[in-house]
This record gives C-alpha cells, structure tokens and sequence, in this order.
C-alpha cells in the first residue's frame, strides 16, 4: 500500500484513537522493561523530573504536573525517600507543606533515567524523519 493511502476499515478517527491508544500501550511497556534494569518505574521516573526541574515543589504540585491526585503519589514519593533519591523538607513558601529535592544519588539515577528514555524515544520515532518528528509533535501537542 502507498503511504499515501490510507488502510481501509473505520473512519480515520477511530483508527487514530485505535492506533494512538496501542502505541501508548506499547510505549509504556517498552520503557518500563527499559528502566527496570535502574531500579526505577516511570512514575517515579517522572516524580524525579518534575523535582528536577522545579525549585522544591510540593506533592501538590507534583500532583498537579502529572494531572494526578496528589494523594496517589505518597507511595511513590515514600519510595523514592527510601532509596534515598529524594528528600522531603519544610517548604521555605509554606510551612505546612514539605518541598521536595532530589538527593546527589538521585541527581544521579535521573541521569541514567533520562539517557534510557532518550534512547527509547529514539527508538520509537527512529522510522521518521527530523521533519515527521516535528510535525508529529506539534499535531500531539494540538491534540493533548
């Protein structure tokens, strides 16, 4: 078939959400097996980033980034306190909340996190083009 014709079956908006949703799914498992090896799974992958990246964020705000209830995150925040990736301290903003800070090892494992997900990201969008990525961004960013 010519990649400028299109498959035949359902109309293209359900086969872009089909296709969309079996692509994420397989992304997903791609880059947790790709992380497992760090000791490390995406949501904690993701918590570091958002530490990384932010001046002390609160689990609220942390919540907020992931579009996730904060509450769903203390296991996770716990975890990644015990594996001494993270610490948590009274916020210098407010005082009744903890801010959060990646530790030199977490600093350290981020790093390693990020090189596995650069490299799965290359991966996934190796079959395009710099421009097809591009594109492909800017139509994901419109949709998202």
């Amino acid at each position: 078939m010519s990649p400028d014709r299109l498959p035949p079956g359902p109309p293209v908006e359900v086969q872009i959400a089909f296709l969309l949703t079996r692509l994420g799914g397989r992304q997903t498992n791609a880059f947790a097996e790709a992380l497992r090896p760090l000791h490390l799974r995406p949501k904690q992958f993701a918590v570091m980033n958002i530490v990384a990246l932010a001046d002390g964020p609160s689990q609220q705000e942390i919540g907020a980034a992931m579009e996730l209830d904060p509450s769903g995150l203390i296991a996770t925040i716990d975890e990644l306190e015990e594996q001494r990736w993270l610490k948590r301290r009274p916020s210098e903003r407010d005082r009744r909340r903890n801010a959060l800070y990646l530790t030199e090892a977490g600093e350290k494992k981020l790093g390693e996190g990020r090189t596995v997900a650069k490299r799965r990201a290359a991966e996934l969008t190796g079959v395009l083009s710099e421009r097809e990525r591009e594109r492909l961004l800017r139509l994901l960013l419109k949709l998202n």
